[in-house]
């Protein structure tokens, strides 16, 4: 009896080829029932911390605006009272760091963003040294918003979306020097109407290509953003 115990003790250790088999298929089979799930919830978490970065984005530009009654456009000499010379700036990004963001603008055919940022110095598109640092000419002696009435820092440094690439805000539509949103036509010369206050908050989503236009009335593609305009 004791030979027959230690030989059924011996046949219970271990799995069989056919068990083996049969927990290597349920193992492929959950993860491929998993692997789809678990993007969807990466996808919507990235998609949450863009929308909430946006709407960052969009509290700052609104208490600036509080405070000093036009929106961060200045790359003037003075910026303490705009003029049209000193209040043409296109547009502002969010990105990594406080230089220039050129090297993580996404794709976007429609806004030329490399033509249309200060060429002397592309970092006052930088839209920390704007809302963050009262520096919109960027370095230690550039020009400020110097009438007292900045109160910043308005935001921290948000760095770049959830998908690699800048933020894009179209302030310079918002203070009435690019096309605003509903105008047809080109920058800068747009159409009905000719001027605007309202302007995108833009990340260019999954694909990094900025599909919505600058006077687009509704969010293209993959693209996630939301409009801001001041009266």
């Amino acid at each position: 009896m004791q030979s027959i115990h230690a030989a059924l003790t011996k046949e219970r250790h271990g799995f069989t080829l056919v068990e083996l088999l049969l927990v290597v298929t349920i193992v492929i089979v959950l993860v491929v029932l998993l692997l789809p799930l678990g993007k969807k919830v990466s996808d919507e978490a990235a998609r949450a911390r863009a929308k909430a970065d946006l709407f960052a984005i969009s509290t700052a530009l609104s208490i600036f605006f509080g405070d000093l009654d036009h929106f961060p456009a200045c790359n003037g000499g003075d910026c303490a009272r705009l003029t049209d010379a000193a209040n043409n700036l296109r547009f502002l990004a969010f990105c990594s760091g406080t230089a220039s963001c050129e090297a993580e603008y996404p794709d976007a055919p429609g806004w030329n963003l490399a033509g249309n940022q200060e060429s002397g110095a592309p970092a006052t598109n930088n839209g920390y040294n704007h809302l963050a640092a009262n520096k919109p000419g960027f370095g230690p002696s550039a020009k400020q918003y110097r009438d007292g009435r900045w109160r910043g820092p308005y935001i921290s440094n948000l760095g770049i979306d959830p998908y690699g690439r800048a933020y894009i805000v179209h302030v310079g539509a918002m203070e009435k020097n690019g096309c605003p949103v509903g105008s047809t036509g080109i920058p800068p010369d747009c159409f009905t109407p000719v001027r605007g206050t309202k302007g995108w908050i833009l990340s260019a989503g999954p694909n990094g290509i900025l599909e919505t236009a600058p006077n687009a009335t509704e969010l293209v593609g993959d693209d996630v953003g939301m409009i801001l305009f001041s009266r």
